[in-house]
């Protein structure tokens, strides 16, 4: 089952890797306006005999929906330190374990980014996929959740946001449950058309 909250209407392999992004570096979506700049918090173990199903609804970090990490803040998860790092997708998807360099299962992880506009833009398409169970908070509003392990599919998911004028929040959390980890996102407007003058930043 997946459900759109707030603002957002539910309708309905390439390598991966790290690079050095200087946080005020002018950074955009890709041709098809599929958002590859994101920090990377991951991997965190679950919970034994808790599924990605069972606690996608709960927070693994407090106050998860109203974090602005910036590269290499730290966290401390049940009681061990984690610190969030800047990646860069050479492809439409993000692979946890591409990126790690391990397989993890029974993991969850986050990917935080900030968009920019120009001008506020009204009835903007926000498409999501991911691998498996995923949560979305957009500017500090828990918009979105999907509770079934799945594998990626590009835009599975639409629903409609507004980008406000400056700078807008996004957390992406996703659960693995095993074998393949990965998400995807992407911002089209009301016609379909990919945006891709928008700014991304990886510091607030």
């Amino acid at each position: 089952m997946h459900t759109f909250f707030a603002t957002l209407l539910s309708i309905s392999v390439s390598s991966i890797f790290f690079t050095t992004v200087r946080a005020d570096e002018p950074l955009k979506p890709d041709a098809n306006g599929y958002i590859r700049h994101w920090l990377m918090l991951a991997p965190i173990a679950l919970p034994e005999n808790r599924a990605g199903g069972d606690l996608i609804l709960e927070e693994q970090i407090k106050n998860e929906a109203s974090l602005q990490p910036k590269a290499n803040d730290k966290v401390t998860i049940r009681g061990k330190e984690h610190n969030w790092k800047p990646i860069v997708a050479s492809t439409n998807h993000f692979d946890f374990n591409v990126i790690l360099n391990s397989v993890n299962d029974h993991a969850v992880g986050y990917m935080a980014t900030y968009i920019e506009s120009a001008v506020e833009l009204k009835d903007v398409i926000i498409a999501v996929g991911s691998n498996d169970e995923g949560r979305i908070y957009f500017n500090g509003i828990d918009i979105y959740a999907f509770t079934e392990a799945r594998p990626l599919e590009l835009d599975a998911d639409k629903g409609k946001v507004t980008l406000k004028k400056g700078l807008n929040v996004i957390i992406f959390k996703i659960f693995n449950e095993q074998n393949s980890w990965q998400g995807a996102m992407r911002f089209l407007d009301k016609s379909g058309v990919p945006l891709t003058n928008l700014t991304v930043k990886l510091s607030p």
